[in-house]
């Protein structure tokens, strides 16, 4: 879904009252996910400690639980026929946390426990290190 994000620095949370409005912060909230897990790498460079952004696919969770009836009554069938069980969903992030020798990806994203190059907007450090900073105002932290 960051794919379809796009991050307005001016409005960073956005609310969602419609399906639409939903999916749209949805699509931003990952995507700032993405990049933030990039900047974190870099502040983490040299300590040892490795991040990594994950995708694990269509999950089969509670995620229809605040949509409308009637969306429900269509996506849930789908959801029970073609989406992985949460236990299939976990493995990349498992495979991040335990595989040695991924060290180098630090900061990179990850889909069926493998490196995928995410799309240009998603590597775009200068707006990585924007959230970052913007980040540490919201929660009343200091750049160091």
């Amino acid at each position: 879904m960051y794919r379809f994000g796009k991050i307005d620095f001016s409005n960073l949370n956005l609310p969602g009252k419609s399906s639409i409005q939903q999916m749209q912060s949805y699509s931003c909230s990952k995507l700032c996910n993405v990049l933030f897990v990039r900047e974190l790498a870099n502040h983490l460079e040299g300590t040892k400690v490795t991040c990594y952004s994950v995708h694990p696919g269509l999950v089969n969770t509670e995620v229809f639980r605040h949509m409308k009836f009637l969306v429900k009554i269509l996506l849930i069938p789908l959801a029970a026929l073609f989406f992985r069980t949460p236990a299939d969903g976990a493995q990349t992030s498992i495979y991040c946390a335990v595989q040695e020798g991924i060290e180098k990806f630090s900061g990179r994203y990850f889909t069926d426990c493998k490196v995928q190059e995410v799309l240009p907007h998603a590597r775009d450090d200068a707006v990585a290190r924007k959230l970052w900073e913007i980040s540490e105002r919201m929660v009343g932290l200091q750049s160091q």
